[in-house]
């Protein structure tokens, strides 16, 4: 099997710069109700799995909390780990995947805000419709486009193999969702990853279904967090704790309007109306989903992507109330 991975030297070099550059953090301050910062700057991401930090903005949830918010947007998880960690950011969005792989790491970073699990029928391997490909085993050896991996698309495509009891190791390409359905058409890729709003996409251009990631032993996985640095969070207790109000706040009022939410979707998404009125949505958290978290935790000890002892719920930061 051939696979694309990042280095563990990179990573530790990486690690190494951010806790230098961190220093070891201050004492923490005592919460009573009052925010120590009212200005903050989250990392973003335009997809349906963090739009809860959009509608919270353009809703008034923030301001509610007595938060005012800058959008920052990222290319990607990683950087706002890099970014939350060095203090450029006081907040960002990642994945509980690749984020808790960086805190296991020694990233001093923690998790704040679980927004989202993975919607049903959320996320899925696509090959050409008259592709010799017609299940999960047929993967073998095959080639398959991926964004990036140690991510959701592969962590969960392991899982579903595991599960089955399976020997299936495919070779992993890095591709960007973008790209992923000409790849699969031209030929360049065997089958591709995509997650939601690119499942519809593939959908819509012919593209045939082989595995759904989301279903099975995927359902519900705990998936869109949002982060803060250890040392951001022993400084603003209370500003962080309003951070978190204002999110669950937002998922509660999506839940209620989902109808308003998928109209409202394509300014924020980049996504088409009526893509936006049929595609899987995630499973919006109200409150902190520890059982979807410890599914991940175990997840990702079981693939060998954490140590034995890692928890994922001691890098999760709960306000006391």
């Amino acid at each position: 099997m051939s696979t694309t991975r990042i280095t563990t030297a990179a990573v530790a070099a990486s690690l190494a710069l951010l806790l230098s550059s961190c220093g070891s953090g201050s004492e923490a301050q005592q919460a009573d109700g009052k925010l120590e910062k009212t200005k903050v700057t989250i990392g973003v991401l335009p997809l349906a799995d963090y739009a809860t930090v959009y509608w919270a903005k353009e809703n008034g949830f923030f301001e509610d909390e007595g938060l005012t918010v800058e959008l920052e947007p990222l290319q990607g998880g990683p950087v706002g780990v890099q970014k939350v960690a060095a203090g450029e950011l006081d907040f960002s969005f990642t994945n509980s995947v690749s984020g808790s792989i960086a805190q296991a790491k020694g990233a001093p970073v923690q998790t704040v805000v679980l927004s989202s699990s993975l919607g049903p029928d959320s996320m899925g391997v696509f090959v050409e419709p008259d592709s010799d490909i017609k299940d999960l085993e047929d993967l073998d050896g095959k080639t398959i486009g991926i964004n990036t991996t140690n991510n959701m698309g592969d962590v969960t495509f392991q899982s579903l193999v595991d599960s089955e009891g399976l020997d299936v190791k495919p070779e992993w390409i890095e591709v960007p969702f973008s790209e992923m359905i000409a790849g699969v058409e031209a030929g360049s890729i065997e089958a591709g990853y995509v997650p939601e709003p690119f499942k519809s996409a593939a959908e819509a251009a012919g593209l045939r279904e082989v595995v759904d990631l989301a279903g099975g032993v995927n359902s519900e996985f705990a998936a869109s967090t949002f982060i803060a640095s250890d040392k951001f969070i022993d400084a603003n207790p209370d500003t962080v704790a309003a951070f978190i109000d204002a999110m669950y706040a937002a998922n509660a009022d999506i839940s209620k309007h989902e109808k308003e939410f998928r109209a409202w979707l394509p300014g924020v998404a980049g996504v088409d109306a009526k893509t936006a009125q049929t595609m899987s949505i995630p499973v919006f958290a109200t409150e902190l989903p520890t059982a979807g978290l410890e599914k991940v935790n175990k997840t990702l000890v079981d693939q060998g992507l954490v140590d034995d002892d890692f928890s994922i719920l001691d890098h999760t930061y709960v306000p006391e109330k």
